[in-house]
């Protein structure tokens, strides 16, 4: 599978091997701390990370945008969107107002 440099949860994969085995890299990613790092021709392209990793990292972001994909992630997964905080959303809205 993967490469995986010592200890780290960072696995390098490429896009060949991502599309070969892909159901089982869906799976690692549901695990907090695993991210991919996804190379095209061996040059680093995307960090793949799991949807609630993600959501746990981007909730309380300063950005209208993170706040709406938290909104957007949750519903998807099924949680409580009143769990998600729009206080965020609504300051980060309020900015670019100004």
């Amino acid at each position: 599978m993967a490469e995986k440099t010592s200890d780290s949860p960072v696995r390098i994969i490429g896009s060949r091997e991502l599309h070969q085995n892909l159901p089982g890299i869906l799976r690692e990613l549901e695990k907090d701390q695993v991210r991919y790092v996804l190379t095209v021709h061996g040059k680093p392209r995307a960090v793949l990370i799991g949807a609630e990793p993600y959501l746990s990292m981007i909730q309380g972001g300063r950005k209208a945008s993170e706040a709406l994909v938290g909104l957007q992630l949750t519903a998807l997964l099924g949680g409580d969107l009143g769990a998600v905080p729009l206080d965020d959303l609504e300051r980060a809205l309020d900015r670019r107002g100004e």
